[in-house]
């Protein structure tokens, strides 16, 4: 039974075209799931130095309270330390009260913020913030 090669040259031509659109779909899905997956680990990196960064900047202000003697600091000084720290990410920080004119055994919290703009985006968000809070014991 010998099968008319005509008819098999027409049945290959048309499965060329759908592994074609196979491939495109499943492309497309395979990219999705790759960039989603670093931009999340993006995020997370993020998320990690930022606690960090609050973490560090607590304990910074924390042995520079008002008792601490010439080495008093204020918010802009916890300020220009965290950014110093963030690299090149721009952060904002905030703090409870300024270092100098807290006491030992006062608490002082510091706040770190970053704005991420995604760069695949199916929904527009606009940005996600993250942020992390660290609060120290003054020491002297």
């Amino acid at each position: 039974m010998a099968v008319e090669p005509r008819m098999m040259r027409a049945h290959r031509r048309g499965e060329r075209g759908e592994t074609l659109v196979e491939f495109a779909l499943a492309l497309v899905v395979f990219l999705m799931t790759l960039l989603g997956t670093a931009q999340f680990g993006i995020i997370v990196f993020r998320y990690n130095m930022m606690s960090d960064l609050a973490q560090e900047g607590a304990r910074w202000a924390a042995v520079r309270g008002g008792g601490s003697g010439a080495m008093a600091a204020s918010q802009a000084d916890v300020q220009t330390y965290v950014q110093s720290r963030a690299l090149g990410m721009s952060v904002s920080v905030t703090t409870s009260v300024a270092p100098s004119t807290l006491k030992a055994g006062d608490t002082i919290q510091v706040q770190v913020q970053h704005s991420f703009n995604p760069f695949t985006s199916i929904v527009r968000t606009g940005g996600i913030t993250v942020q992390s809070t660290a609060q120290m014991i003054m020491y002297r």
